[in-house]
């Protein structure tokens, strides 16, 4: 089986024909490509083959060996060189060196040293190649872990707990330094939110890096209904850090417009110096965007966020009426909100998204509720619409598909995420996975849990989890493993710690105890 390569260049045609017979015999695994007798020769072949090995006499007529070495390696030919030559003067052996010849036979040599020499250089290859595999394989690992890694810690700003141990790997895997960063949220323009939906992720990375690879350093997590990504923003005066996300978020989201023939608008959030502040620029770079239109990038005001949670408590509001079948009460709401609406006609669009977020799980088991709900978000996009009317005519219709008969209670959001978590607790679930079994936002279905609850998702998780654990540990034998892997942590150390965290006790302690306790 051939492994590897070999030229072979000398002057003297016996010597060439001994060099490779001597191959040949002893050596079955390398191919000798090429025979030639001068270093122009060599050079011609060394850049056709590429061999493994050229064994290369000094003195040769035209080019001599040295010269032809120097060629090819200024031409990036990565092959071992050992030289064979009868020339042991100083000046050749100084060149070789600076050269960084792999190995040096002075004829005549003897033919145990040549063979010695020739299987050093192929122990040298296997090791070289084995170590590039592993840097391959390495860096393929990277490529592919990297994305789940920005994914994870930008899901940490999601849910309001940042993952600063992570970010720091990250960016130390990186070598880059985080000076300061804003939270970006590209979204698609009214009338394309089917758009990144119909998207694949692979080619929306590409047209990420494509865009934005050249000009700063960022994360990126890519949805169905957003793309938000955390740019490290270089430390200077704030007028001049807003011109600069500025003018890289036109020039990136113009390649991305043509390249995604997708329009995208860009909500930008604060810039702030510490990571564990970014969860609060990702909220802002969402509200910038709320009763906002025309222009590509928005940055976020302060205003914005009081006028988001207006429209919030309005949707809200009004979803209750309908669910409740008060037709009269939506009526005056809408007549009390028109002229606002009147004003500002992305405000009627804002109040109908929000709702259907709302209304989101509902609508997936109730198909005339989905159909009318599409019906009027086509109607706020069209121009010169009148929002007050579209609303009050979509919540009067989903006021009546809601009709219950029969004194229906329906569970709140809670508390089918709590269903969900306690049937489910043993598997990988998160507030997005929840979250998408309920029909609603992760971000609100999160603002619901600290609401109701007085806890996050990640702690009433935890919760569920640790109080299995307890009971298993009680009442069962299992191992660490096993318990932990049936409370849905793969990793028995990270388990450990949380267990101990949580309860005070160890799994050992808390079975001694329960052991003392039957005695």
């Amino acid at each position: 089986m051939i492994q590897y390569t070999m030229v072979i260049a000398d002057d003297e045609e016996i010597e060439r024909k001994a060099l490779r017979l001597l191959v040949q015999k002893e050596f079955p695994e390398i191919e000798i490509v090429a025979l030639v007798s001068n270093g122009t020769d060599l050079v011609e072949q060394a850049q056709k083959w590429r061999p493994d090995i050229a064994i290369v006499d000094v003195n040769m007529p035209g080019i001599n060996g040295i010269d032809a070495i120097d060629l090819l390696c200024a031409r990036g030919v990565h092959t071992r060189y050992i030289i064979n030559t009868a020339y042991d003067e100083f000046e050749y052996v100084q060149r070789a060196l600076a050269l960084k010849i792999d190995a040096y036979i002075l004829k005549p040599e003897k033919r145990d040293v040549t063979i010695a020499t020739i299987r050093k250089i192929c122990r040298q290859i296997d090791e070289e190649r084995s170590s590039n595999r592993s840097q391959m394989q390495i860096r393929e690992l990277f490529v592919r872990i990297q994305p789940v890694m920005e994914s994870e810690i930008m899901y940490s700003l999601f849910i309001g707990e940042p993952a600063v141990d992570s970010f720091n790997t990250y960016c130390e895997m990186h070598a880059v330094r985080f000076e300061g960063g804003a939270v970006v949220a590209l979204v698609p323009v009214i009338g394309g939110s089917n758009g990144l939906r119909s998207q694949d992720k692979a080619v929306l990375r590409a047209a990420l890096d494509a865009a934005f690879g050249n000009s700063c350093f960022y994360l990126a997590s890519v949805t169905e209904s957003n793309i938000c990504l955390l740019l490290f923003v270089p430390s200077r005066p704030e007028p001049e850090q807003r011109r600069w996300i500025a003018d890289v978020l036109r020039v990136a989201v113009d390649k991305l417009n043509h390249s995604l023939h997708l329009p995208l608008r860009a909500g930008v959030g604060g810039v702030y110096s510490r990571f564990d502040q970014m969860g609060r620029s990702y909220q802002e770079s969402l509200l910038s965007l709320v009763g906002t239109q025309g222009d590509d990038v928005v940055f976020y005001r302060r205003e914005q966020e009081e006028q988001a949670d207006r429209v919030r408590t309005e949707a809200e509001l009004l979803v209750s009426l309908a669910r409740e079948g008060n037709l009269q009460r939506i009526g005056y709401e809408l007549n009390r909100l028109a002229p606002g609406l009147r004003q500002d006609t992305a405000k009627g669009s804002a109040l109908w998204k929000v709702s259907q977020e709302l209304l989101g799980r509902t609508a997936q088991e109730n198909a005339s509720l989905h159909t009318q709900l599409e019906r009027t978000t086509k109607a706020l996009e069209q121009p010169d619409a009148d929002s007050a009317a579209l609303l009050r005519e979509g919540f009067y219709r989903i006021a009546a598909l809601l009709d219950k008969k029969g004194g229906e209670t329906e569970e709140t959001y809670v508390q089918q995420a709590l269903r969900y978590i306690e049937e489910n607790y043993a598997s990988e679930i998160s507030l997005d996975t929840v979250a998408g079994q309920i029909g609603i936002s992760p971000f609100y279905l999160s603002r619901l849990f600290k609401s109701e609850q007085g806890e996050t998702f990640v702690e009433c998780l935890t919760r569920v989890r640790m109080a299995a654990a307890v009971r298993l540990a009680k009442e069962t034998r299992l191992s660490i493993r096993e318990i932990a892997e049936r409370t849905g942590y793969s990793n028995p150390t990270y388990f450990c710690r949380v267990f101990k965290k949580r309860t005070g006790s160890t799994i050992g302690d808390l079975r001694e105890k329960a052991r003392k306790k039957r005695f």
